[in-house]
């Protein structure tokens, strides 16, 4: 696995930060000629984010560039930028040194019609830990259900979407997990005829809030794959934890258990 950085938050140091929009033709070089025009100044990009769909005309390109040499004009490359891509370009500079968050870019979307949101890691952590401080060991089951709901969507949506079945669907709905941050999911066991199926997730964004807690500590993600493979296997469906980092496990592993009688 490599690491992959979000580009919405920026830190470089003492250096002058510049956040910068434009648009390129959607054609093969449109981008590379772009980029041309930084390595002239000398502009040290920092990061960028592009995409180009089917369809779109042109495609929108998001940068945070920072400037090796205090002598380049910003406003020069903003021109000559504007003249090699047809587009006009938007600019935001940083009011604190070496430090700046994304300005230009609202709302976020994973793919067209897709928003999303992103969350720190240790916000979600206090979060966590703020309502178990609050509610005892109800928050376990406050996560559990606020998350089931979330996985039936994103099965239903994703089997939709894909237009897959079986265990096909089933391994790229996990995929989910892994691109969204929450955790690497490794699929085990595959029954669905008798409705068992194990799960191996690794590196649990939940449950290293627990770290040598001693016990499973999966409820938020258990709540939300619950619900997922509910829908994907058309019953009532409760994960259970048999392994947890939180309990020293090297990871945590879920098993289905389906509620009697519960179909959907």
């Amino acid at each position: 696995m490599f690491v992959r950085y979000v580009p919405w938050m920026i830190y470089a140091g003492d250096r002058d930060i510049y956040e910068v929009y434009f648009t390129v033709i959607n054609r093969p070089g449109e981008l590379r000629n772009a980029l041309e025009v930084f390595a002239k100044y000398k502009v040290n990009i920092l990061n960028i984010s592009a995409h180009s769909s089917e369809g779109l005309e042109r495609a929108p390109v998001f940068t945070f560039v920072e400037l090796t040499d205090k002598s380049i004009n910003i406003e020069e490359v903003k021109k000559e930028l504007e003249r090699v891509t047809g587009s006009e370009v938007y600019l935001k500079s940083s009011p604190v040194k070496g430090f700046m968050m994304d300005e230009l870019a609202f709302p976020l979307y994973v793919f067209p019609g897709v928003r999303s949101i992103i969350m720190l890691e240790n916000d979600f952590t206090m979060m966590v830990k703020g309502l178990y401080e609050r509610l005892g060991y109800i928050a376990a089951t406050f996560l559990y259900h606020l998350a089931f709901s979330g996985g039936r969507f994103m099965a239903e949506y994703l089997s939709r979407k894909l237009g897959l079945k079986g265990k096909t669907l089933l391994l790229e709905i996990l995929k989910f997990y892994q691109a969204g941050g929450w955790g690497r999911v490794e699929l085990v066991e595959y029954r669905p005829e008798n409705f068992e199926i194990t799960l191996r997730l690794h590196d649990s964004i939940e449950c290293k809030i627990f770290r040598d807690g001693g016990k499973p500590s999966s409820h938020f993600i258990r709540g939300h794959l619950s619900g997922l493979l509910s829908k994907f296997l058309n019953a009532e469906i409760r994960m259970m934890e048999s392994k947890c980092i939180a309990a020293g496990d090297p990871f945590c592993e879920f098993y289905t258990e389906k509620i009697r009688g519960r179909n959907l």
